[in-house]
């Protein structure tokens, strides 16, 4: 079983900042997104 300190939610505008933000930082992150990642 995997681990991750933060689990995001959709990879629209505020999701995929966050994301990355927190992989900058040094967690351990899972970006969900059923579609396309950015939104639409």
């Amino acid at each position: 079983m995997k681990h991750y300190d933060l689990a995001v939610i959709g990879a629209g505008q505020g999701g995929l900042p966050a994301a990355h933000m927190a992989a900058r930082l040094g967690a351990n992150v899972a970006l969900i997104e059923m579609d396309e990642v950015g939104g639409t």
